[in-house]
């Protein structure tokens, strides 16, 4: 599902937040190692995003691509699942998409988070190798009828 309407919405040091209104979603890429103050403030600009678009669009689906990222800090990981999960739910995230890490350990940092959300919210998460299959999938999910 290429996506011609793509805009990039933001872009820090390792990383951007794209929106692609035919899914409809944020997609947003880490590339490389971001400090805990910069992955946070990262994320919490991804919420911003996020509240802007449902007003918009109505329905939204989060895309993350780590396929270039490094580890994540436990405490980062710990902050997603507590504070920045909640906070995107509330904001109308219902689908998650990883397109998967090259990085071993960072693919397990996103293995044990995917765990940890699908037990302590109700944002379904879903792996991918491949960032067309991610935008596939949150696009049928997100205009079943």
């Amino acid at each position: 599902m290429e996506d011609k309407q793509q805009t990039r919405l933001y872009t820090v040091d390792g990383g951007y937040f794209d929106y692609e209104p035919a899914v409809p979603c944020i997609s947003g890429a880490i590339i490389g190692f971001m400090t805990s103050e910069e992955f946070r403030a990262y994320l919490e600009h991804g919420l911003e995003l996020i509240r802007e678009k449902v007003k918009e669009q109505g329905k939204l689906g989060w895309l993350a691509d780590t396929s270039k990222a490094d580890t994540f800090n436990p405490d980062d990981m710990d902050w997603i699942i507590n504070t920045w999960n909640p906070a995107a739910y509330e904001g109308g995230v219902r689908y998650c998409a990883f397109v998967m890490p090259e990085d071993a350990f960072a693919e397990v940092n996103v293995i044990d988070y995917s765990e940890l959300t699908t037990e302590s919210s109700a944002i379904i998460v879903k792996h991918f190798k491949d960032l067309e299959l991610a935008k596939t999938w949150l696009h049928e999910v997100l205009n079943k009828t």
